[in-house]
């Protein structure tokens, strides 16, 4: 999937188009929307895309010193130009924003985790649109209803006392605590989970089986995915997106 384009208002598109379209056909009036992972150097910074494109920023409405190596992000660009073929970069670009992706480890329940914690870690409606893995990361796409800004609490859960399909395959399980907020309209966010630990020796490829509830408390998405680790991962996936603002409130 390709990362999405979009434009300015059409007026606004015209006075661009005319005035600042570059020699490589690309107009200032465009942008792009991105996951990506954030590269710092020793004293800038560059992304890497979920595709593997990598972006030079020419121009930055971000500061280097609000960002961390290793940052997964969606970044918001304009490309200012192609990259020579020689250069380890595939666009040179102006960064009109960024917003960090959430990125956590998996959560695990054994026979340790008490009532408390599993109640805090929450069992409300969270719909699951979209995954894909960025090297360790499933990234994990989703929709949930919130209305008064409340905190809400997003975790990947993988339960020792329900380990396994009759297939053999790992459940991971989306889950969320809302704490309480009501549901006057649909939000979306995107989550990065760390699969690291899934990780077993002589072996390079773990099948999960990912899942959520919904608000009828019947599982949906319920597909199995295959996490392929310690070699290239075959056709990486560019991630596209709308301009839909990120909530804020996921953690």
């Amino acid at each position: 999937m390709k990362t999405f384009k979009f434009s300015l208002a059409i007026a606004l598109i015209s006075l661009l188009t005319f005035s600042c379209s570059d020699d490589d056909g690309y107009s200032l009036g465009d942008y792009w929307v991105a996951t990506g992972t954030v590269v710092k150097t020793s004293d800038y910074y560059y992304v890497v895309l979920d595709d593997g494109k990598a972006l030079w920023p020419s121009a930055s409405n971000v500061s280097p010193g609000t960002l961390d190596d290793g940052m997964r992000t969606i970044v918001n660009y304009t490309i200012l130009g192609d990259a020579n073929d020689s250069e380890v970069y595939d666009y040179y670009v102006k960064v009109n924003g960024m917003t960090e992706i959430l990125t956590k480890p998996i959560f695990n329940f054994d026979e340790t985790t008490s009532q408390a914690v599993k109640d805090s870690i929450g069992s409300d409606a969270v719909t699951i649109t979209d995954t894909w893995f960025t090297k360790d990361y499933l990234n994990v796409q989703f929709e949930y209803g919130g209305g008064l800004g409340y905190v809400h609490f997003i975790n990947l859960v993988k339960d020792t006392e329900n380990l396994l399909t009759e297939n053999g395959e790992i459940i991971l399980e989306l889950k969320h605590n809302k704490n309480g907020d009501p549901h006057n309209y649909l939000q979306w966010s995107i989550a990065s989970f760390d699969l690291a630990e899934l990780k077993e020796p002589g072996k390079n490829t773990v099948d999960i089986f990912v899942r959520s509830l919904d608000k009828e408390g019947n599982y949906k998405y319920n597909k199995v995915l295959t996490y392929t680790y310690d070699q290239p991962q075959a056709e990486p996936y560019a991630k596209s997106l709308s301009s839909t603002p990120i909530s804020e409130s996921i953690e």
